[in-house]
């Protein structure tokens, strides 16, 4: 019989598994941007990176996106350098965005 686990014990394994994944360090990821959020208290961007068969959630926070020589937008074509990590309060995966 298996062990019984918490939600946030299944999140925090998930969560160690892919940061310990070279793999889905510093990838670089093509797609468009939706759903394109400026956070004005934070500075953070929050959107969604999508092809025509699937997207994900993504994030770049200030410190990364005060670098940016220009301002994202819906529609718009990137290619982004990113680490894959859960948020694990939301037991969600998503796009860590270190440049775009």
């Amino acid at each position: 019989m298996s062990s019984i686990l918490t939600v946030s014990q299944i999140n925090r394994y998930i969560s160690f598994k892919l940061k310990e994944d070279k793999n889905l360090k510093g990838i670089l990821v093509s797609g468009e941007i939706s759903n394109f959020t400026n956070h004005a208290k934070t500075g953070h961007f929050y959107f969604t990176l999508k092809d025509k068969e699937s997207a994900i959630k993504a994030v770049m926070f200030s410190s990364m996106a005060s670098r940016l020589s220009f301002m994202p937008h819906n529609g718009m074509r990137v290619i982004v350098s990113a680490n894959i990590q859960v948020f694990e309060r939301d037991g969600v995966y998503q796009l860590y965005v270190s440049d775009m």
